[in-house]
């Protein structure tokens, strides 16, 4: 999946860089977003089911789970982790923490520096071929 034909096809993006590093958004093409580098946690969604939240983080806040208590509210989201030490020598565990958070782990950027997981309620689970209705209960037949 190209990530950043996902996020052009959102109405809108924000962009959270809670590492503070600047080049990231350089890096990641998310110049053109509006960009914040904290991000205070509100009681509601503030954001549309069709916009899109993007965090750009540390391995650190896999590491205390702080991402999924910032990440909660929202319906679509992208999670960039920085390749730092910590997420190369445990990238399973954090692919696995993602996992069970819901996310799906789309790999890592074509330079490596990160690893990408998205969360988005509308492609949340994949409807199996069989579950269609030419397979569900057959009426006509219910009368035999």
């Amino acid at each position: 999946m190209n990530i950043t034909s996902y996020i052009n096809r959102k109405n809108k993006c924000y962009v959270f860089n809670l590492t503070k590093n600047e080049r990231f958004i350089e890096e990641l093409n998310l110049t053109d977003y509006p960009c914040s580098n904290k991000y205070e946690q509100s009681h509601e969604n503030l954001f549309s089911n069709k916009d899109i939240v993007v965090f750009i983080i540390s391995s650190s806040q896999v590491k205390d789970k702080s991402i999924f208590k910032l990440a909660s509210k929202h319906n679509n989201v992208v999670v960039y982790v920085t390749n730092d030490s910590y997420m190369q020598n445990n990238e399973t565990q954090c692919k696995n923490i993602f996992i069970s958070y819901g996310y799906k782990c789309h790999g890592k950027t074509a330079d490596d520096k990160a690893s990408v997981f998205i969360y988005d309620i509308a492609e949340y689970k994949d409807n199996p071929d069989w579950l269609n209705n030419q397979n569900w209960a057959n009426p006509e037949l219910w009368e035999k």
